[in-house]
């Protein structure tokens, strides 16, 4: 069984492993985990020499002599050119020629993705949801983004930049701020910074930053109403924008991801609700999946990998 190097980069943190996979790349053993600090405002080059010092030590850890490299990393991504062309939290990689310097770096060949993008991957490979041929995939987090899988193939669109679900709109009456600039984004309702604002004004005792979804899931939990209503609130939105990809996609199943995908039966009475108002055919609504991935730890990772098995096919 081949190991592969699997790279998943966020805004403050590099997340490393290598993962053994089966000939077939379905089955799936993760050898080892490390991390690294992104440093966003350090140079590209510096970064990507903090990633391999990681990876050679998680080699010399292993003795593996993996066959490549699959990297997830948030942004507007060139897979086929493996350019990050712009990311918001990491200023440094604007035209940063990614892929190049990690090859350069470990002489291994090398793949990019999105990181929503190689997340669906992953689930589409390595989960239970392994080979779902019509599938909408959300990562739920400090923002909110996407992959779809549709005839068993990944859309991606003409720059790669397709399925950007965060940022489909699900308020026009007097809709939030989001940090992409505009408004009325599902990530101004449903990312870190629109829960905590549902719940700052749902009670004043939770200031603005003071909770996070663990936080408020643990009170709800506990039975507080107040919480519990915070989590329907937000869970009407996430509905909202899971009817317009059943309009859109016709899935077959919506596997919510990332962190805040652990409380998603607390989101599901809201999401059910907002089903129910705003999808336009039963037949399509009740046929769709709403669920949460299986592997909220290790979902990014073994996406990496995915890109990397992908990009052989």
């Amino acid at each position: 069984m081949p190991s592969i190097v699997a790279i998943d980069i966020g805004g403050t943190t590099v997340k490393l492993a290598l993962v053994r996979t089966a000939a077939d790349g379905q089955s799936h053993d993760i050898l080892v985990h490390d991390k690294c600090d992104t440093g966003p405002h350090d140079p590209g080059t510096v970064i990507v020499a903090r990633m391999a010092d990681t990876v050679r030590r998680m080699l010399d850890k292993t003795g593996e002599k993996p066959v490549g490299v699959g990297v997830g990393c948030p942004g507007l991504i060139d897979n086929k050119a493996g350019v990050v062309v712009v990311s918001a939290n990491l200023p440094s990689f604007k035209q940063f020629p990614l892929a190049a310097e990690l090859t350069r770096q470990l002489t291994l060949p090398t793949f990019i993705h999105n990181d929503a993008k190689a997340a669906t991957l992953g689930e589409y490979n390595f989960g239970p949801n392994r080979g779902t041929r019509h599938m909408v995939l959300l990562t739920l987090g400090t923002g909110v983004g996407g992959g779809v899988i549709t005839g068993g193939q990944l859309i991606t669109g003409a720059d790669n930049g397709a399925t950007e679900l965060g940022h489909v709109k699900v308020d026009y009456h007097d809709p939030a701020f989001c940090g992409c600039g505009k408004r009325g984004c599902l990530e101004a309702y449903v990312g870190m910074a629109g829960i905590q604002r549902t719940a700052a004004t749902a009670n004043p005792s939770w200031h603005l930053g003071t909770v996070t979804t663990k936080s408020l899931a643990e009170i709800a939990r506990n039975g507080d109403p107040i919480a519990e209503q915070v989590f329907i609130t937000v869970g009407r939105y996430l509905g909202r924008g899971i009817s317009n990809f059943i309009e859109i996609f016709n899935p077959e199943k919506v596997v919510l991801a990332g962190g805040a995908s652990r409380a998603t039966d607390l989101f599901m009475p809201g999401i059910r609700q907002a089903m129910e108002a705003w999808c336009s055919f039963a037949a399509t609504r009740d046929r769709t999946q709403v669920l949460a991935t299986t592997m909220p730890d290790d979902i990014n990772v073994l996406g990496a990998a995915a890109v990397f098995l992908n990009a052989q096919k």
